[in-house]
């Protein structure tokens, strides 16, 4: 039938889709050990739906990329709670008013905590597009956050609105989460073939 061809059908599919994938990423989370192995499953579905246009078989395919991604993510975890809370720590024993020295450290502290967020929102989308062990994951997280600052500084306002409303209306994380990381890495993944087409037209000169 047209209608479950149309556009409206397909993007109400899509919409609802996120829904439950949203649920199965909250109730995979819970134990926030799994928080990082749960939202690389996340983001390894929406790849799957935006990519492949795959929009069959949802659950199965993110206990697969949730099993097939724990042992990395959860190495970028333990690494990445490290440094958040040796951020945190140093944010709040630092106080700039203080002296000229404390005032220096405070911006370089808040420069490394911009640069720290920067990193984390690109973990995700480069783990599940890229195969790539956990050290390249960071290092090309680095890059890409340094390569197109535009891009970064969009994809932290969306970040930064999904926290906002999370903080303001709790009740938010039930839906917002896979709405944000299909924005991300939709956002993401057309940077990603950019550069592999850029890298093809050199290599081919």
């Amino acid at each position: 039938m047209k209608i479950f061809n149309s556009r409206l059908f397909q993007t109400l599919n899509t919409v609802v889709d996120l829904f439950l994938l949203n649920f199965l990423w909250f109730i995979t989370s819970l134990p926030l050990i799994t928080f990082f192995p749960a939202t690389a499953a996340l983001f390894g579905v929406v790849r799957k739906r935006i990519i492949q246009n795959e929009t069959d078989g949802m659950f199965k395919n993110f206990f697969a990329m949730l099993k097939e991604n724990f042992k990395q993510s959860s190495i970028l975890s333990v690494l990445w709670t490290v440094i958040g809370i040796f951020l945190l720590f140093d944010y709040r024993l630092i106080q700039p008013e203080s002296s000229i020295i404390q005032l220096i450290l405070y911006i370089i502290l808040v420069i490394g905590i911009l640069l720290f967020c920067s990193l984390s929102i690109y973990l995700f989308p480069i783990m599940v597009h890229f195969e790539l062990n956990w050290k390249l994951i960071i290092r090309n997280a680095f890059f890409f956050s340094l390569m197109n600052p535009v891009l970064t500084i969009l994809l932290l306002v969306i970040v930064g609105v999904c926290f906002t409303l999370i903080y303001f209306y709790p009740v938010t994380i039930l839906f917002i989460g896979s709405f944000t990381a299909y924005a991300i890495y939709y956002l993401c993944q057309i940077w990603f073939n950019q550069i592999l087409d850029l890298k093809k037209s050199n290599r081919d000169l």
